[in-house]
């Protein structure tokens, strides 16, 4: 069934508002009134609605049942990997919003590449979030320069991957976390100088493997070991 997402905004009186991209959706696929589909908002309502007017600007429908379906994570992970350049970091958010992810919050970092796109990474999650059957969609965060996210009042766990660790692995950390933050390095990786500074913050330094994975990989596989552990992966 189709499933659109509708800001909690525009619910109201057992009828829900669609505009804008979801609207241009609905023509698309060219439904007329009568048609049912799921609509789902930011807090994690889900609800089956009934098609009964598509306008010109906007289309409404009447909501027929409503639930709270628990498909989120038990912790909440915020993945922060370095910008990568276009379809890499496209598939980066992609992926991670299909995983369970929470925030996505792109760092810059001495060997970045690329350039910040956070209205197309915003898409590109909520398209992830309707397909993947997700009632919540990750917030994408605006390109921050490494030092400045270091600092922020992370809660939970404070991890940075960086392949030159040889000792520290995910497994000696806690069995039980309720968040984390997982700070995954570019193509050219963190240099020494950016870990000891994170370090100093209260990061641990991980290595995800004895290979070198290229840098989507390595953001796509630290989010997957996270909820592994501390989520509902698995």
């Amino acid at each position: 069934m189709l499933r659109l997402f509708v800001p909690s905004a525009d619910t109201a009186g057992g009828r829900v508002r669609i505009t804008g991209a979801e609207l241009r959706h609905l023509r698309t696929l060219r439904l007329r009134p009568g048609a049912v589909l799921v609509v789902f908002d930011e807090h994690g309502a889900e609800h089956e609605v009934r098609l009964e007017r598509l306008g010109g600007r906007e289309a409404s429908a009447a909501i027929l049942s409503t639930a709270r379906p628990e498909r989120e994570p038990r912790m909440a992970l915020v993945l922060a990997p370095a910008l990568l350049k276009g379809a890499k970091m496209d598939l980066v958010v992609e992926k991670a919003t299909e995983i369970g992810v929470a925030r996505i919050a792109p760092v810059l970092s001495r060997h970045t590449i690329g350039a910040g796109h956070p209205e197309r990474w915003r898409r590109i999650a909520v398209a992830a979030a309707k397909q993947s059957g997700r009632t919540a969609v990750p917030s994408v965060d605006a390109p921050v320069a490494l030092a400045d996210l270091v600092r922020q009042p992370w809660s939970g766990l404070r991890l940075i991957f960086w392949e030159a660790e040889r000792t520290a692995r995910l497994a000696d950390l806690p069995a039980h976390s309720d968040a984390a933050i997982a700070v995954v390095g570019p193509e050219g990786g963190f240099a020494s100088e950016e870990v000891e500074d994170a370090r100093a913050l209260g990061f641990t330094a991980l290595r995800l493997a004895p290979r070198i994975l290229r840098a989507e990989t390595a953001a796509i596989v630290a989010a997957t070991l996270c909820l592994q552990r501390w989520g509902d992966l698995g």
